[in-house]
């Protein structure tokens, strides 16, 4: 099929809006993506890229009704994202996926898509050869931005872009744990970034003050204190069945893939989406206790730690 062909399809069948490009840039420069510079109607597409077959063709995401994930590296990728629950391999398998140099997802833009903006989620370059160099591990995609479509060349492979997973049925919403992210991206690139095997975890963010009046609240803050005092995080962690993946890392005994579970000084902060731990909060040795003996029912666990250190509820020896 002629690039002719291709373009009067995708406006005909999908509703697209086209953008033709020289590489990756688009052809209109300067308001490109402004609705009078894109293509929509499958007869001026097609004379267009029979005037011009050597065009390439991307999609304005917004306007067409779509976003995506494109998977920069696959297999960091999947690193971060197992933790989550999704699975890289089956979103490739089960929605329209495109491949230039790596495989892109697309999906239909949920209705409330201006929310949905891009993020791309960087690691630390492994060999960086300026200071802040950055490998990119995968980029949400969404707005008034442009994916490129095949049959277009790849400026860097100089291989047609092709479907590896074919829009038979057309597009379909991202599925809801990859929403989650997007709407809470700051959260997941945090977890993201500190999977990285090379780089150094980042610190947790500072509690905010909706943070700090809960453990004020908390009954007992002397019995916590005491137990942390008495108990090692580590230790409470072996105890439950996290196994141990280098000297700050510990894997939760549900979940797949990278050991999301990081030790920072005498608190833990779990990546791992499906964990008890993982509530996007840090953990001292008494928050485990707590989570592990007694269900997470935090006055139960201080009655219970106070009669273990000979102290009552209040902090005082008995």
């Amino acid at each position: 099929m002629s690039a002719a062909d291709w373009a009067a399809r995708y406006c005909e069948r999908f509703g697209f809006a086209l953008a033709p490009s020289r590489g990756k840039r688009p052809m209109a420069g300067k308001g490109w993506n402004d609705e009078a510079n894109l293509l929509r109607d499958p007869g001026e597409a097609r004379r267009y890229f029979e005037r011009h077959p050597q065009a390439g063709m991307g999609v304005c995401l917004e306007p067409s009704g779509l976003c995506s994930l494109d998977l920069d590296h696959l297999e960091h990728s999947r690193t971060v994202l197992a933790p989550e629950g999704i699975d890289v391999d089956a979103l490739i398998r089960d929605y329209p996926t495109i491949v230039g140099r790596a495989p892109r997802v697309l999906f239909k833009a949920p209705a409330e898509v201006t929310a949905l903006r891009h993020h791309p989620l960087q690691w630390p370059a492994e060999r960086p050869i300026r200071p802040h160099d950055k490998l990119c591990v995968l980029e949400l995609r969404a707005g008034r931005i442009k994916d490129m479509l095949p049959p277009s060349v790849h400026p860097d492979t100089g291989r047609p872009y092709r479907w590896l997973t074919a829009p038979r049925d057309g597009f379909a919403p991202p599925p809801d744990a990859l929403l989650r992210l997007w709407r809470n991206f700051e959260a997941f690139r945090h977890r993201a970034r500190n999977l990285c095997p090379w780089a150094p975890p980042e610190p947790e963010p500072a509690l905010n003050n909706a943070d700090r009046r809960y453990l004020k609240q908390r009954t007992g803050p002397s019995v916590i204190a005491a137990f942390n005092q008495a108990h090692d995080v580590s230790a409470l962690l072996e105890a439950h069945g996290y196994k141990q993946q280098g000297r700050n890392r510990w894997k939760s005994p549900d979940c797949q893939g990278q050991a999301g579970v990081v030790l920072l000084g005498e608190r833990i902060y779990c990546h791992h989406a499906g964990d008890p731990l993982g509530d996007g909060k840090p953990h001292d040795a008494f928050d485990l206790y707590a989570v592990f003996e007694h269900g997470g029912d935090v006055r139960a666990a201080v009655r219970a730690a106070a009669e273990a250190l000979g102290m009552n509820a209040q902090g005082q020896a008995r």
